[in-house]
């Protein structure tokens, strides 16, 4: 449902009264709208963490 708020502006009460089948097609809607590729949008972001330790005090 984190991808319908994000990409929709949704609220869980928007999403309250979809069956799992509405929700998970509407997931998908979702995914095609914000470009993800299919191993999700959290790779970019470990890689990047890679690439930039962080600074030991």
């Amino acid at each position: 449902m984190a991808d319908l708020a994000i990409v929709f502006h949704w609220t869980p009460a928007d999403c309250a009264d979809l069956s799992l089948r509405e929700l998970m097609e509407w997931r998908e809607r979702a995914r095609k709208r914000s470009g993800a590729d299919d191993h999700g949008a959290s790779d970019g972001a470990r890689s990047q963490a890679a690439s930039h330790p962080r600074r030991r005090r």
